[in-house]
């Protein structure tokens, strides 16, 4: 599991490919898809945002690098992985608006939910396997008052492990700049495809 792990979270950026052929050839993105994708698509990038200026750039290596500090603070407050969070509601959000579906509603949604966990979850018990090796009793500690995957209510208090206070969200809008531009693009695509673009802009339909 956890060499599977560590190969999911190298190639974390292309396994996406798939369901964005699938979401561009078949779009079927109407008003209400279009709105109610777009919403979570923009609570996904703020998770995101809000992770990243406290983890900082060590959230874009692709490499075994844990960084410097176990971090505990901001959302990591509350769940063990709000970048993942993160991208789940923001490509989920992409796959509500292009609103493909094939034998029942929301079935391809379904499908890339499943997915995305099967792919997450080794991914995760890799990360905290290197985590622990790193930082040993610091983020035990953390992992017994942080959970993984369900947010937790209240702010968690991990006595004896370093906190960040604030986080940096000037440079987390910077980092996050190349996730939006490809959000964006595939969102482009998708109203294109399936014809929105030509009805908001009002131009030619090719035949």
């Amino acid at each position: 599991m956890l060499k599977l792990g560590e190969f999911l979270f190298k190639y974390r950026d292309y396994t996406p490919l798939p369901f964005i052929v699938v979401m561009v050839v078949f779009a079927q993105t109407d008003k209400f898809s279009l709105i109610v994708g777009g919403l979570v698509m923009i609570l996904g990038e703020l998770i995101r945002i809000h992770g990243v200026a406290y983890i900082g750039g060590v959230s874009r290596t692709r490499s075994h690098s844990t960084g410097q500090k176990v971090i505990t603070g901001g959302p990591f407050a509350y769940v063990r992985n709000p970048l993942y969070w993160g991208n789940l509601l923001l490509s989920g959000g992409l796959v509500l608006v292009s609103n493909v579906h094939f034998i029942f509603a929301y079935d391809f949604l379904l499908l890339f939910v499943v997915v995305f966990f099967a792919q997450y979850i080794p991914m995760v018990l890799w990360e905290e396997s290197n985590l622990r090796s790193k930082f040993g009793q610091a983020y035990e500690t953390y992992c017994s008052q942080v959970p993984r995957w369900v947010p937790r209510i209240t702010l968690a208090q991990t006595k004896g492990v370093e906190q960040k206070i604030a986080g940096d969200y000037q440079t987390a809008i910077r980092s996050e700049k190349n996730t939006v531009t490809s959000a964006l693009v595939v969102y482009a695509l998708v109203l294109w495809q399936s014809g929105v673009l030509h009805q908001l802009f009002n131009l030619p339909v090719s035949e």
